[in-house]
C-alpha cells in the first residue's frame, strides 16, 4: 500500500506547507522557511521520516476504490480514493503526501508550483461575479463559497510536428454601376496552401474528476516556469494522479491541432472576398507527451440550493465559471436598448429628412444593435468552453508556408436594374 509522507520543521517540529507567495516551504508554527531543494536534500539524508503509515483495515477497501491511513499526529483516519496523491488530515489539518503514488512510471515529468493563494482565488471569484451585469442581485449578495481547495491536477502535455495542406474555392468581387444598372464582376479561383508547424505542451487534463471544459477554459499555463517534480510542492494542497491515459487524451489534442493548422493555412489566403475550404489533410508526426501536475483552485459555491463550480489557474489567476442569468434583467436591457436605440434612429432619420423605407431601415438597425448588446451581455454569464484551438501552443517561428498556388478559373458578370 502507499506510504504517506508529511513535512515537519527541523527547528520546532511544526507543519510545513508550500507557500505560493514565497515559493518555499514555510513552518506554520515558527515561520521557518526552507527551499524545496534544501528540504529534499535533507529528506534524502533520512530526516524525512513518515508520520503516516497504511493501516490494516477490516474493510475490503480496494473493492470500493478506497485507501485508509492512520494519522500518528492525532490518531485520526485519512480515507481517500486510490488516485488521490495528497490531502490533509480531516481532524488536525496536518498536510500529508501519498508519495508512492508518484513513484516509478507515475512520477510527473514537470510541476508548476502554485503562484497564487486561496485569498487571491476568493477575490478573483468576487470580481468575476460583480463584472457580470446580468447575474441576479441575490446571487451576487447571497452566493457563498462552500469549498475552496488548491488542487494539483494531472495533465498530459502533447508535442507534435505537423504538415498540413488545404484547398479552397475563392472569389473576388468588383462592383460598379451606371445610370441604369448595378454590376458585380466575380472572378473564381482554385487556391491551395501547404505548410509546416510545431506544437508544444498542448494540455489535456487526465482526471475523470475534473470537468474537461473547466480545465480547457483556464488555459494557458506558462510551462517555462515548470520545475522537476518534488513531493514538497504538494504539502498543503490536494493532488490526484492521472486516471485517464495519454492514449485516451490524445484525440482531444489532435483535434485542436487539426483545427489550428487549418485556420493558420486559411489565414494565408488573402485579398479574396470569400474563401471556402474544399479539402484538407493534416498529418501529425513525431507526437510526444509528458506528464505534468498543474495548479488549480476549485471554488464551489451554493445559491438557492444549486451548486456552482468555478476554477482559477493557480499560476496566472485566470478564473472561469458559469453564473445564472437574470431573465428579468435580460429582457429589461433588451427592450430598453432596442427601444431606446430604435427611437434614437427614428429621431435622427426625421432630423436629416429620411422617410419611408429609409427611415424603417434606420430604425431596424437601432433595434438590432440593442438586441446585440443584450445578447452580448448574456453571453458573458458563460465563460466555460471546450478547447477547440491550440494557437497558444504553436512554437513561435515554426509556422511556414512550403507550397501554394492561386489559379484563376473564370470570370462572370451579373447586372441588376436600379430601382427608379
Amino acid at each position: 500500500m502507499a506510504e504517506i509522507s508529511s513535512y515537519k520543521c527541523r527547528d520546532c517540529g511544526g507543519t510545513l506547507q508550500f507557500s505560493s507567495r514565497k515559493q518555499k516551504l514555510v513552518c506554520s508554527s515558527c515561520g521557518a522557511e526552507y527551499d524545496v531543494s534544501e528540504f529534499e536534500e535533507a529528506a534524502g539524508e533520512g530526516s524525512k521520516a513518515s508520520d503516516y503509515k497504511p493501516k490494516e483495515d477490516q474493510w475490503n477497501v480496494e473493492e470500493e476504490g478506497l485507501v485508509v491511513y492512520e494519522c500518528k499526529n492525532c490518531g485520526g483516519e485519512v480515507i481517500g480514493d486510490k488516485n488521490m496523491a495528497s490531502t490533509k488530515c480531516p481532524y488536525c489539518d496536518n498536510p500529508i503526501v501519498i508519495s508512492s503514488k508518484f513513484e516509478g512510471s507515475l512520477k510527473p515529468d514537470v510541476v508548476i508550483p502554485f503562484k497564487l493563494n486561496k485569498h487571491a482565488a476568493a477575490d478573483a471569484l468576487k470580481e468575476h461575479i460583480n463584472k457580470i451585469k446580468l447575474a441576479p442581485g441575490a446571487f451576487k449578495s447571497g452566493n457563498h463559497i462552500q469549498e475552496l481547495k488548491g488542487v494539483y491536477v494531472p495533465f498530459w502535455l502533447f508535442d507534435a510536428d505537423v504538415h498540413a495542406k488545404a484547398t479552397y474555392d475563392a472569389k473576388k468581387e468588383k462592383k460598379s454601376q451606371d445610370a441604369s444598372y448595378e454590376y458585380v464582376e466575380t472572378s473564381f479561383y482554385d487556391v491551395m496552401r501547404e505548410g509546416d508547424m510545431k506544437f508544444k505542451d498542448i494540455p489535456a487534463d487526465a482526471s475523470n474528476k475534473m470537468d474537461d471544459k473547466l480545465m480547457d477554459s483556464i488555459e494557458p499555463y506558462d510551462l517555462s516556469a515548470g520545475v522537476p517534480y518534488s513531493a514538497a510542492y504538494m504539502a498543503g494542497y490536494l493532488a490526484d494522479r492521472y486516471d485517464v491515459t495519454a492514449a485516451d487524451c490524445k484525440p482531444r489534442a489532435d483535434k485542436r491541432i487539426d483545427n489550428t493548422a487549418r485556420d493558420l493555412l486559411k489565414k494565408q489566403v488573402k485579398d479574396y472576398t470569400t474563401v471556402v475550404e474544399k479539402t484538407h489533410d493534416v498529418k501529425i508526426n513525431n507526437s510526444k507527451h509528458r506528464y505534468a501536475l498543474l495548479p488549480v483552485w476549485i471554488l464551489n459555491t451554493v445559491w438557492n440550493g444549486n451548486k456552482y463550480t468555478f476554477a482559477m489557474n493557480g499560476q496566472t489567476g485566470k478564473l472561469v465559471g458559469d453564473v445564472p442569468c437574470s431573465m428579468g434583467k435580460f429582457w429589461g436591457i433588451l427592450l430598453g436598448a432596442a427601444g431606446g436605440l430604435g427611437l434614437l434612429m427614428f429621431l435622427l432619420a426625421h432630423a436629416i429628412g429620411v422617410t419611408g423605407a429609409g427611415m424603417g431601415f434606420m430604425i431596424f438597425i437601432g433595434v438590432l444593435i440593442g438586441v446585440i448588446i443584450a445578447l452580448t451581455m448574456k453571453g458573458k454569464t458563460t465563460s466555460v468552453h471546450t478547447g477547440t484551438q491550440a494557437l497558444d501552443f504553436v512554437v513561435p517561428g515554426s509556422f511556414r508556408v512550403t507550397n501554394q498556388y492561386d489559379n484563376f478559373l473564370k470570370k462572370e458578370t451579373t447586372k441588376k436594374a436600379k430601382n427608379k
